[in-house]
């Protein structure tokens, strides 16, 4: 396996980690939603900075 290929392996299980991340904080029961908002928007974000490098 060629190193690209290793790092776009890498990549789309990060990105599918913090993808998981974001479902369970957005399942999890909080009086908070803006801060729930904001995480989740923060992992958006971070996959987004992942995948097309900003």
């Amino acid at each position: 396996m060629s190193r690209p290929v290793k790092v776009g392996v890498v990549i789309r299980m990060l990105a599918a980690r913090l993808e998981q991340e974001r479902a369970a904080a957005l399942a999890e029961t909080t009086d908070d939603l803006s801060w729930q908002a904001g995480f989740c928007e923060g992992i958006e974000h971070a996959r987004h900075v992942i995948r097309n490098g900003g």
